[in-house]
Parts: structure tokens; C-alpha cells; sequence
């Protein structure tokens, strides 16, 4: 490891330095001598928040001058009196919209701006808090120079924030930029679970120069983790890491290093609520599960990865591999942050030979993405659709360099879900528009695309899957299913071009899971799915990963009555996690009996019951951790978190429930329900529920399961 520029090593002891010269502090009834034009800024400086406006903190002494006078459409301008550059730094507290020549404070010398600054924010979200930042300003010793202020921006963040402005011979941001020869796998980093201190940093590889990642990380003194950027693919050569941080951060800049390990390695899957046998990443925040595919015996999984912290940002492209769908390896990102912006949802293709005009030499693994724009570094971005493809079975990836391969349509553009309709000999990309609206693409070489279709799924939206299913295993009796976000699909025909819906929206998909897809190409010709378990409550407070996949499962399409559903059952290879099983059959229960589950322990666990529907009992089913029903009402047939009745089968009920460390999912006659749960320490992990009568079982079975992580 070399550093090529680390500037706190070049800062003077501040004993040693000369005082500071305040500029402007900001703590008078009036500007001053400082010539204020416009609305914005108002009359004089103020004593922090304006009407309608986000609390603003992190501004010195009582008062700040604050840019939201009128709100985000006012404008103004304020221009100091000139004064001598006297020390080598000017620092300042800036903060509000991030918006070049719209929203900036100025250095001007001989009429000529030579330093600028802005606030951090460019889009919604993001707070009001003021943040130190340092200009070097050596170079213009003894020159007479001014400052400028200007906020003429309408719109979110349009609005600038100032206050302490000083000259200094110590900066209070560090312009930080060294270099690293990659000798192991991650670049580990230090960090706070607040995302309000998260700092801009730029990767370059051999002194390129443009980078080929970028990432807002939380560097912190006191970690409440540590994270790592996964340099598997780029071992052997060097890369150069450069950004800006407030100046107490030297220390934890210091301990950013390049390591064969990174802490807490030695306790993953260990932690308190980590899930033992659904996926979830090791570090960092999780979503949609992206590019599900399957190639040479192994099931790919890409996912929307946040790498850096717990919470949603850096959308980058996660990837995991494993053999039965249960023990998964992490892999070097798919995808990560560039000048494209973020790596928004997508899919994964395996292209024969000659299918695509792409750069490969022969069959190929494709993914095709969103490429969000709107947060790319550089301006005037959009949302567009793009490719990246891989020659070796999946290990590593290059984006194509005619990207995108479709422009921006409408809206927010995104999640294209390709795959290959045979019939046609033609690719097909469904994509996600804007509400319940979608659109549909079709390519001979997956290079140049044309619009075929448009279909809407009411009531949903995001994240197409469409696919085609035999009704009750009868191949000669078909229907496309058109999946949304929510787990809302229609039912329809597809004749390469366009989805025409015959029935619908259908929904016997509840709860916790969002944004599932399906692989296109699995053994079998299964079709295998998983969501994403998304969670706005507790979830998994305190750890340094952050939500999970869904179980695998398996979608059929059954007759029910004059119609077809969409049936779901969990995926045969969750029966190799089975460890100890426990068997009853034929029997009765009522409440007051002995509950045969009432010495059950465990966390990680299976119930498979199928129950007469003829039972005289008005409540029928289990309770997990006390708290926590998967409970059928004979009586209107509804069952616990399940929209609509969930009528027998051949006066059946077949349900099978599975409990993980903090999630609980239920298959109930094909209807599938999740929830987040928490394990209540002294309650019964599961217990038998009979109300207002007796339940007839013809088979009962718990099954305990093995962590995947042993």
C-alpha cells in the first residue's frame, strides 16, 4: 500500500499555526458590508430553520445565512466585500442543493470564479445539516479575492445554506487520494450506520482516468462495522481511491487498507437475527433479487446490494451462487456504480452461440439492467436500459460499450425482464413504465430493440415477470403469466409481440414479499422463484447486513372450480435442510388436550400439516412464538394475511409453515403469505390452535432445519 496524497500529513501543528480570520460568521441583525440581492436570503441572517423548512443543524453560534427565505423557488444573490487571502485554507460550513453555477458559494479573483462549492443534495431526500468544507487557496496568497453566494435554482433543493466562513492554515476537509496494490480481495473500510455521514469516494484501476466505481460510504472513527469493497476480479493490479473528508476522519482513513479478511469475518452467520437458511448478504443492504439464472449446474442469484451500509443506496448488482438453491457463495459484484449511475433491476440470459451481435465469441451470460442516471456523477443522465455479458460462466462482467441499447422512453423506465421466445426466434423485453403500465420489446441480436406491445397489471406495478405455464401439467394447454411487484398477475396469451390478458389482476401472494422474479431457464422446465422480504418495521435492527431473500419456490398453474390459478409451493430442495423430524397421523385435537408440539424447541424449523376441511372447530391452524397466527376459519375459509378464501382441495387443506430467525412464510393450498416476526424469549415456538371445537389431522410433521451457514 502507497499513499500518494494524504493531506493531513502535510498540516502544521495547529499550536504552531497562526489564528484563524473569520470572514463572516453570520451572528448580526444585517449582512453587513456583504450586498444582498433577491428574496432567498432574506434581511439578515437567522437563527436556523425557516417556515415549511427541514430542521438545519450543524451551523456555529446562534444564526446562519439561510437560502430558504420564500422557499426553494425564491432566488438571491450575496456578495462579500473584498478581502487579502491571508492563510492557506479557507473552511466554511456549506450545505442545501447541489447544483453547479445554481447553487454554490464562489471564490472570486479579478472577476474569474477559481473555487466553488455547493450542497450535497440533487434530488429528494437528504437533510438540512451544514458540513465543513476546505479550499485550498496557497497558491493565492496576498491576492484580494470575494465571495459570492448564489441561489438561483427553483425546485427541490433549490436553496443554498452558508455559515462560519474562515481563513485557516488547517483545512477542515482532508482531499484524500491513495493507492492500492490489489495482493487480496477486499479493501475494507471503517463505518457508522448513519447515513448523514456518508462521504463520496471515486475508484480508478491503473491510473485511468475515469472511474469504474464510485460509492457514498459512512467513514467512521468509532465503527459501528466494518465493510469491504470487493476487489476479487482486480487482483494483481492497482487501484487509486480519492475523495473528501472533514478532517477528524484521518484516523479512519488510516485503517482503510487492502486485506485477505475484513472484522467480523470470523462471526458471519453468527449474528443475532442473521437468517440460517434463507439468503441474505453478508454485509450491507439487500432488495430485488435480479438476473436469476441458471448455467452448468449452478443457480446464479444477483440482487440489489447496498455493499456499504444498512440501509438502501449504492444500488449495485450482488451476486451469489450455489448448487440446490440453499447453500450460496458470494461473489465479486456483478454490477457496480459508474457514469452510468446506478444499477437499477434487471435480468440474466444465457445467449447461445449467434444470438446476439454483442462481442462475444460464443455462448455468453448477459444481464440487462436500468442504469439510473439520475444518480450518476456527472450531469444531464437518464434512465436507460443497457447490457453487460460474461465469457466465463459468470465470473466476471463487461458492460457493452454501445450502452444503452434502449434510450429513455417514459417515466421512470426500468427492470427489463429479457428472455428467449422460441417461436418467434426473437428475444422479448417486458419493461416496467409508470403505474400499472408496462411495455414490451423484442430483438433478434438483443442490440437493437422494437417496440411490440403494451399491457397494464391494475393495481401493481415494477419488476415484470412473463412467462408461460402448462394448466395442470398439460402442455397443450398454456397461459402467459404477467407478474407485478406486488404479486398481482394476469393471465393471458403471448404471441411474441404482445400480451393480451384474459383474466385478472389474481393475487395468492401476500405480505413481506416484493419485487420476485423467476428463472427463465431451470431444470426441469420448473419455474423457480424468489422475492425479496421486505420489512418497515424493526427488521434487523443493530446487525451490519440488512433484509433477505424469500424461500425458492416453484410456480404451477392449477384448475380450480371454472378457473386457473397461480399455484405456489416452496422448492423441493429445501428437503435436504430437513435434520430431525416428528410424525403424528390420524388424530384429533381440541382445545384443553395435551398440544402435541408443546416440547417442540427450536428456531429454524418446518410444519407440514394436512387438515379435513370437515373439522368442527370455528379456528383451525398453529400459533409460532405466541404471537404469531397461520390460522384457518372454516366458517368464510379466510386464512391468516391471506386476501380471499382459501378454499380446500379435495376437502383438504395442505399447509406447511417455515420458521427462520426473524421471518415466518406459509404456503397454505398453494396461497403463499410472509411476515417478519421476532422469536419472544419463555414463549412456545409453536403450538396447536383448535377453537370452538375439535381438528381432525391426517398428517402432522415438524421438521427441524439445519442452518446452511455449518
Amino acid at each position: 500500500m502507497r499513499s500518494l496524497l494524504l493531506p493531513l500529513l502535510c498540516i502544521p501543528a495547529l499550536s504552531s499555526a497562526a489564528p484563524d480570520v473569520v470572514v463572516a460568521d453570520f451572528e448580526g441583525d444585517d449582512f453587513g458590508a456583504w450586498k444582498v440581492s433577491g428574496e432567498a436570503f432574506g434581511k439578515g441572517p437567522v437563527a436556523g430553520s425557516l417556515p415549511s423548512q427541514m430542521s438545519v443543524s450543524g451551523f456555529l453560534g446562534q444564526k446562519l445565512l439561510n437560502g430558504y427565505h420564500g422557499g426553494d423557488d425564491a432566488k438571491g444573490k450575496a456578495e462579500s466585500p473584498p478581502f487579502k487571502v491571508e492563510r492557506k485554507f479557507i473552511n466554511f460550513l456549506i450545505g442545501g442543493g447541489r447544483f453547479p453555477e445554481e447553487t454554490c458559494m464562489d471564490l472570486v479573483l479579478d472577476g474569474k470564479v477559481v473555487r466553488t462549492a455547493m450542497g450535497r443534495y440533487d434530488r429528494p431526500g437528504g437533510s438540512e445539516r451544514l458540513e465543513w468544507k476546505s479550499w485550498d487557496v496557497a497558491d493565492l496568497a496576498g491576492k484580494t479575492v470575494s465571495l459570492r453566494i448564489t441561489d438561483k435554482r427553483t425546485g427541490t433543493w433549490g436553496h443554498i445554506n452558508v455559515d462560519h466562513i474562515v481563513q485557516s492554515d488547517a483545512p477542515k476537509t482532508l482531499e484524500l487520494k491513495k493507492e492500492f496494490a490489489i495482493g487480496e480481495r477486499y479493501l475494507v473500510w471503517p463505518v457508522t450506520r448513519d447515513p448523514s455521514q456518508k462521504r463520496r469516494f471515486f475508484f480508478t484501476l491503473d491510473g485511468e482516468k475515469e472511474p469504474f466505481l464510485y460509492a457514498d460510504i459512512c467513514l467512521s472513527n468509532n465503527p459501528d462495522f466494518w465493510v469491504f469493497t470487493d476487489l476479487a476480479d482486480y487482483k494483481g493490479r492497482k487501484v487509486t481511491v480519492t475523495g473528501t473528508v472533514p478532517g477528524v476522519l484521518g484516523d479512519a482513513w488510516e485503517k482503510v487498507k487492502i486485506s485477505s479478511t475484513y472484522p467480523g469475518e470470523e462471526s458471519i452467520y453468527q449474528e443475532a437475527l442473521r437468517p440460517q437458511y434463507h439468503f441474505s448478504s453478508r454485509r450491507g443492504w439487500l432488495n430485488d433479487p435480479n438476473g436469476l439464472v441458471w448455467k452448468d449446474g449452478t443457480w446464479h442469484l444477483f440482487y440489489q446490494h447496498n455493499p456499504y451500509n444498512h440501509n438502501w443506496d449504492n444500488m449495485t448488482w450482488g451476486h451469489a451462487v450455489s448448487s440446490d438453491l440453499f447453500h450460496w457463495k458470494e461473489m465479486a459484484p456483478g454490477l457496480q456504480p459508474d457514469a452510468e449511475g446506478y444499477m437499477y433491476s434487471g435480468s440474466a440470459v444465457v445467449a447461445p452461440k449467434g444470438s446476439t451481435s454483442l462481442p462475444v465469441k460464443g455462448e455468453s451470460l448477459v444481464l440487462a439492467y436500468t442504469a439510473n442516471g439520475n444518480y450518476s456523477y456527472l450531469p444531464d443522465r437518464k434512465v436507460v436500459q443497457s447490457l453487460a455479458f460474461s465469457e466465463d460462466g459468470g465470473k466476471t462482467f463487461r458492460k457493452f460499450e454501445g450502452n444503452p441499447v434502449l434510450p429513455h422512453v417514459v417515466a421512470e423506465n426500468r427492470d427489463p425482464k429479457v428472455f428467449w421466445h422460441e417461436p418467434s426466434k426473437h428475444w422479448v423485453m417486458p419493461l416496467y413504465y409508470d403505474g400499472p403500465d408496462y411495455g414490451i420489446y423484442t430483438s433478434k441480436d438483443m442490440v437493437k430493440w422494437e417496440k411490440t406491445g403494451d399491457y397494464k397489471i391494475p393495481t401493481d406495478g415494477e419488476c415484470p415477470d412473463l412467462f408461460e405455464l402448462p394448466v395442470d401439467g398439460d402442455a397443450k394447454n398454456t397461459r402467459w403469466v404477467a407478474w407485478g411487484a406486488q404479486g398481482k398477475y394476469m393471465l393471458g396469451s403471448f404471441d411474441g409481440k404482445a400480451f393480451k390478458a384474459e383474466s385478472g389482476p389474481h393475487q395468492h401472494y401476500f405480505g413481506a414479499a416484493y419485487a420476485g422474479q423467476s428463472y427463465d431457464n431451470a431444470p426441469e422446465k420448473r419455474r423457480v422463484h424468489f422475492g425479496w422480504m421486505r420489512d418497515t418495521g424493526r427488521g434487523f435492527e443493530g446487525m451490519p447486513f440488512n433484509l433477505q431473500m424469500t424461500l425458492p419456490m416453484d410456480f404451477t398453474l392449477r384448475s380450480q372450480g371454472d378457473a386457473i390459478r397461480l399455484w405456489a409451493e416452496p422448492s423441493k430442495e429445501v428437503e435436504g435442510l430437513r435434520a430431525e423430524t416428528k410424525e403424528w397421523r390420524d388424530f384429533t385435537y381440541e382445545s384443553g388436550q395435551v398440544d402435541p408440539l408443546a416440547d417442540f424447541k427450536g428456531g429454524q424449523f418446518e410444519v407440514e400439516a394436512v387438515i379435513d376441511a370437515s373439522t368442527s372447530a370455528a379456528e383451525v391452524g398453529f400459533r409460532i412464538f405466541d404471537d404469531h397466527a397461520a390460522i384457518w376459519k372454516p366458517g368464510d375459509r379466510s386464512f391468516t394475511d391471506a386476501g380471499g378464501a382459501q378454499a380446500p382441495v379435495d376437502g383438504k387443506l395442505k399447509v406447511r409453515i417455515f420458521v427462520d430467525t426473524v421471518t415466518m412464510e406459509v404456503f397454505v393450498n398453494g396461497t403463499y403469505v410472509s411476515k417478519f416476526i421476532r422469536q419472544t424469549s419463555g414463549t412456545k415456538p409453536l403450538r396447536l390452535v383448535a377453537n370452538g371445537g375439535a381438528v381432525k389431522f391426517d398428517s402432522l410433521k415438524v421438521h427441524a432445519l439445519k442452518s446452511v451457514w455449518k
